[in-house]
């Protein structure tokens, strides 16, 4: 049995794994591609935080609509020849928590990056219990 356990031949998998062989059957036949669309969401202490990377745009080119429990963040860049973003046109709704303060919901637009704060409601932030 010593001479079957010499001749395994190990460097197959090395081979395999080089050349690309080893997931011929399980990897995607379209390469995906990344996001960079994808939003930063927070759950600070006091309010949730939507972080969106979209440099070169002005406040004017976003809409921030709050309908219901959703919340859609987008933009068109079409017309902003100076913009840096990753596409034209982008637009993504989220679920609105139900401990938020909507009637407070604030967003600004600094140095390339959108920050929408959706306060926490005064009954869900944490607070501390005095024992009697």
């Amino acid at each position: 049995m010593s001479s079957l356990i010499r001749f395994n031949n190990n460097h197959s998998d090395f081979i395999d794994r080089f050349f690309g062989f080893d997931d011929l059957l399980t990897r995607p036949l379209v390469k995906e591609t990344k996001d960079y669309h994808k939003p930063i969401v927070k759950s600070l202490e006091d309010k949730y935080e939507i972080s969106l990377i979209a440099p070169g745009l002005e406040k004017k080119d976003f809409n921030i609509t709050l309908e219901g429990n959703q919340i859609t963040i987008s933009y068109d860049a079409s017309e902003n020849e100076n913009s840096y973003c990753y596409a034209t046109k982008y637009s993504k709704s989220h679920t609105v928590p139900a401990d938020c303060d909507i009637e407070n919901v604030s967003a600004s637009y600094t140095n390339g990056v959108m920050v929408v704060s959706l306060p926490k409601a005064e009954s869900a932030k944490p607070r501390t219990i005095k024992i009697k």
